[in-house]
């Protein structure tokens, strides 16, 4: 589960190795964000375009990250399928659990109405 200083939370994965394929694999908060509400297909549009984002900024990750891999025996399955089983986490955030503040406020729902960054757009 993960709560967001913004006051979002949720789901990330079903049991820790998910977990961390996902945060090791995937841009997952900024495939939250631009999930068009929580519409698993546009996570996929989002996070290849994270993906590309993502590697041309840090053209070393991708060897990071098999390393890392590898270091806490993981496998690491293709990003569309890293999106497929973090969608499936999420959206049993509600109505099956509720993240709170621990004073009772109740966290906003993880996935953002953007479909694309506003400003430009995907590139």
């Amino acid at each position: 589960m993960f709560a967001s200083s913004e006051g979002e939370g949720g789901l990330l994965a079903d049991d820790l190795t998910d977990a961390l394929e996902i945060i090791i694999g995937l841009e997952w908060r900024d495939c939250l964000t631009f999930s068009g509400g929580g519409d698993v297909e546009v996570m996929q549009i989002s996070a290849q375009h994270l993906a590309r984002s993502r590697d041309k900024y840090n053209p070393d990750i991708d060897s990071e990250a098999a390393q890392v891999t590898a270091a806490l025996s993981l496998h690491m399955p293709p990003v569309a399928d890293l999106v497929i089983r973090f969608h499936a986490a999420a959206s049993e955030t509600e109505p099956d659990y509720v993240v709170t503040d621990g004073e009772g406020q109740e966290f906003d729902p993880p996935f953002g109405e953007h479909v694309e960054p506003r400003h430009g757009g995907w590139r």
